[in-house]
């Protein structure tokens, strides 16, 4: 499929740096790369020769609870059917690593409900849970 390439392997930090500044997801420094690469349950990568196109990151801990952190394809990617491999090899990964009763979680991008959809996710609140939260830094109590 156009020369790019599926795998189950952690990019390197630079990749993500990369490819995360290419998305306008903002910069982050190599600790926090390295860290946050190292943490993830799973990870799957597109490449492009050497160059990182793709990524997709589980978080969790490999049996009860899952949450899809990135799932990325450069722009450049873009159309060709990536973020549908990338997909298709997480819900794979769940199938395979989740336990009965786990807890499997993502937060979507505005818009973008429909395509995980596709893959078996329903829109919340559905059964036990309630409409996705963020957390932002409390405010200062009242004196």
């Amino acid at each position: 499929m156009d020369g790019v390439v599926l795998s189950e392997r952690i990019p390197t930090p630079q990749q993500y740096i990369a490819l995360r500044k290419a998305m306008g997801w903002g910069e982050i420094d190599l600790a926090t790369a390295e860290r946050t690469l190292a943490a993830a349950a799973f990870s799957v990568c597109l490449h492009r020769g050497d160059a990182l196109v793709g990524l997709a990151r589980v978080m969790g801990d490999g049996a009860l609870y899952f949450f899809l952190a990135d799932l990325i394809v450069a722009a450049e990617a873009r159309g060709g059917g990536h973020g549908d491999r990338l997909m298709q090899a997480v819900v794979d990964y769940f199938d395979r690593a989740a336990k009965p009763g786990a807890t499997i979680t993502l937060v979507p991008m505005q818009g973008r409900e429909g395509f995980y959809e596709r893959f078996g996710f329903v829109r919340t609140p559905d059964g036990p849970f309630g409409q996705g939260m963020h957390y932002r830094k409390a405010p200062s109590p009242s004196a």
